[in-house]
């Protein structure tokens, strides 16, 4: 952009007559129509700002998944934390619900299958394990899944 001759302030071609800054009368006139580098004028970011980057791997999303995907450990380690922690309490009303229908379902069903109270909470625990090790084999062979940032996980 050009400067102005009397206070060096950057001002466009169609300021011929006036400068804007300084009221100047014919800011052009005796000076060249230089421009200046736009890297001067346009503020860039600096190093300090800028985070350090991983990209994620596919086996270790799969391999969380497969085996803490009752915790949402693949969520949280894609960037995913809002998503992770509403996956926590879900499985644990899921196993509260499965374990507490089976504590009462099972004895109507069948008499001998009355055990000691904790193993249908850990029955469901096992039912929603297995369903989180199908779930990570098959995000080991998705495709164009992205983490938080937006970057696909290779």
């Amino acid at each position: 952009m050009p400067k102005c001759r009397y206070c060096h302030e950057n001002i466009t071609k169609f300021d011929r007559e006036i400068c804007p800054f300084c009221g100047g009368k014919k800011p052009f006139e005796g000076s060249e129509y230089l421009t200046q580098d736009i890297t001067q004028t346009i503020d860039t970011i600096s190093k300090d700002k800028i985070k350090p980057f991983k990209q994620h791997s596919k086996k270790i999303m799969a391999l969380y998944c497969m085996f803490l995907g009752f915790f949402g450990a693949d969520c949280f380690y894609l960037g995913f934390k809002k998503y992770g922690f509403y996956r926590i309490i879900i499985n644990f009303v899921i196993t509260a619900v499965l374990g507490t229908a089976s504590l009462f379902l099972l004895p109507l069903i069948n008499s001998s299958l009355v055990f000691d109270f904790y193993y249908h909470y850990i029955f469901a625990f096992i039912f929603l394990f297995i369903i989180y090790f199908i779930l990570g084999i098959t995000r080991f062979y998705t495709k164009n899944k992205k983490d938080s940032n937006g970057v696909f996980v290779r």
